[in-house]
């Protein structure tokens, strides 16, 4: 037998008996992905009352007695409560079915690089981790006026994401909240983590 050949039947050799030596191995384990800090909740509010009917988190009433004018709710789709005020001012209580979002798989999408709006602003309401996920920015020439609508994801328990979205348009139905869309969101996450307690 020729040296060459001697050598590559070694070689094959070799090579089996490392693929056989793998067989009973498990495959490598993924790379972690990023860590993520998520803030905590308090005390777990009544997320799944929240789930059966998004319009338990906040009612007309509530919104009128911060400055919003005349409201009423609106029929919506699934896991959406709609609360109008004129042609243009509307504020949306919602979940997203059938997904059941919570305030760590929102931090975890962040860091991981996934869609999770337009706006990241970390903010804590009465001891409950939130993030300001969208603002509608104006047009340019009225910037100073504020934003046109804000959406504000709230933490309630360890399953659920309540996100409250305000549309406010410069309309006077939005009382003393017209320019300041995030400042509407916020107070009305308030009213939400009172309505959801257990």
């Amino acid at each position: 037998m020729n040296r060459r050949l001697t050598r590559g039947l070694a070689t094959l050799i070799a090579g089996g008996l490392a693929l056989l030596a793998g067989c009973g191995t498990n495959p490598p384990a993924p790379p972690p992905g990023p860590s993520v800090l998520v803030p905590p909740i308090p005390a777990p509010l009544n997320g799944a009352k929240f789930v059966a009917d998004p319009c338990a988190a906040i009612t007309v009433d509530q919104l009128q007695s911060i400055g919003f004018g005349d409201g009423r709710h609106e029929q919506t789709r699934e896991g959406q409560c709609l609360i109008v005020f004129g042609p243009s001012v509307d504020v949306t209580t919602s979940w997203f079915p059938p997904i059941r979002e919570s305030i760590s798989t929102l931090y975890s999408d962040r860091a991981q690089g996934r869609d999770t709006g337009n706006h990241w602003e970390e903010v804590t309401i009465n001891g409950y981790p939130a993030v300001i996920v969208d603002v509608e920015e104006n047009i340019p020439s009225r910037r100073d006026k504020g934003p046109k609508a804000c959406r504000l994801a709230l933490g309630v328990d360890d399953s659920t994401l309540v996100h409250i979205k305000t549309n406010t348009r410069e309309k006077p139905e939005a009382g003393p909240w017209q320019a300041d869309p995030c400042g509407a969101v916020k107070k009305i996450a308030e009213f939400v983590i009172d309505n959801l307690r257990r």
